[in-house]
């Protein structure tokens, strides 16, 4: 189309006269993707093979092996390895000259602190093909989410509302006692607050994140918490149940998983569920992101899509039992799903997001307060 006549064309479009050209272009576009989607079909299945690495958990294994039942024409190669021992790994053999990987998919810490800078990742939007996969508004809050600053490279596709921030052993504590996270500094809880130390890497890294970048709570509760409790800390989460569950501590912080074998093991423990404060969502092991300069570009393109689309994500949101992003999928299967799949109009602080990366000054909070205190 000549300048003239594109000119002429947006003209009549704008005064709504271009009804069937605008159908054209639309149906141009439609087969567009046909067609790149073939070619990358193909030229994946010469390939062979697609490399994947991802986080170490059956869960996130059984997830992702469910490709391979929708692409069996190109092999999986799945690795399972934790984000910061892939980011050190990646980084390792670039120095070396040697470019393994095509994907990962699992945590967004270290690939978004320390891959993205390095350039070692390719946009995900370059590898996306799929009209569904493209479209944003099936997501949550009708946008990609990321967890780097450029909002291009680690894009999370795990949204999954947390509660168990404290638990309570439920022969002591009565819950409806806590309807604000400020009621943990109630001078009857003095010295009966047991913590994963939050100093350690990862265990609390989220829930710091979520206490510091909080307008609600913020450094001012942290500083209390730690600097006024007496809260006793430990560097063993199944220490921290265990002392809630037999009541030597009535509240615990930190524990992660540890509560969901403590209540399997029928415990005497739950989670206290505060929505005062607005709640923390997180991402898990759920995001994905394109390794530049992979060995095999298209299968790791076919993968992507695959991941990204309603298929993969029903798929992957079935076997971790963590709440998709995606919006056009069945949450009822979830266990409580009503407390953990986050609500479009809902406070929370999501705390993967680039925004909320930065654990050292809730820490540092810590380190301080604890001092103050006279603790270590």
């Amino acid at each position: 189309m000549t300048g003239g006549r594109l000119l002429l064309w947006l003209i009549m479009a704008g005064l709504g006269w271009a009804s069937g050209p605008l159908c054209l272009l639309a149906g141009e576009g439609r087969e567009n993707w046909k067609t790149e989607w073939e070619k990358t079909l193909k030229a994946a299945r010469t390939e062979g093979e697609v490399a994947v690495f991802g986080e170490p958990t059956l869960e996130n294994e059984r997830a992702i092996r469910e490709f391979q039942k929708a692409h069996p024409e190109i092999q999986l190669k799945l690795s399972p390895i934790g984000a910061g021992n892939f980011a050190q790994r990646v980084l390792a053999e670039r120095r070396a000259g040697k470019y393994l990987a095509d994907v990962f998919s699992g945590g967004s810490t270290s690939p978004s602190q320390l891959l993205a800078p390095a350039k070692v990742l390719d946009p995900i939007r370059s590898a996306m093909i799929l009209p569904e996969v493209i479209d944003e508004s099936l997501w949550f809050r009708r946008k990609f989410h990321f967890a780097d600053p450029e909002e291009q490279h680690v894009l999370l596709n795990d949204g999954t509302v947390t509660t168990d921030f404290i638990v309570y052993n439920k022969k002591v504590v009565r819950p409806e006692e806590f309807r604000s996270h400020w009621d943990l500094l109630n001078p009857a809880w003095k010295g009966k607050i047991v913590a994963y130390d939050p100093r350690l890497p990862g265990g609390a890294s989220s829930q710091m994140r979520f206490l510091y970048y909080n307008p609600k709570l913020g450094p001012k509760f942290i500083s209390q918490l730690f600097g006024q409790m007496d809260v006793t800390l430990s560097a063993n989460r199944r220490q921290v149940m265990d002392w809630v569950a037999t009541g030597k501590f009535p509240l615990g912080l930190f524990v992660g998983r540890e509560l969901d074998t403590a209540k399997q093991q029928g415990l005497p423990v739950d989670e206290l569920i505060i929505k005062a404060e607005g709640a923390m969502l997180g991402s898990g092991a759920g995001s994905i992101m394109l390794i530049n300069r992979a060995p095999h570009p298209n299968a790791a393109r076919v993968f992507i899509n695959w991941f990204l689309s309603r298929d993969g994500q029903t798929a992957w949101q079935k076997m971790t039992d963590r709440n998709s992003l995606r919006r056009d999928i069945p949450k009822d299967y979830l266990t409580d799903w009503k407390e953990r799949v986050p609500q479009e109009d809902g406070h929370y602080i999501f705390t993967n997001l680039a925004d909320y990366q930065d654990l050292l000054p809730g820490r540092r909070l810590v380190n301080e307060a604890l001092q103050r205190a006279g603790k270590r």
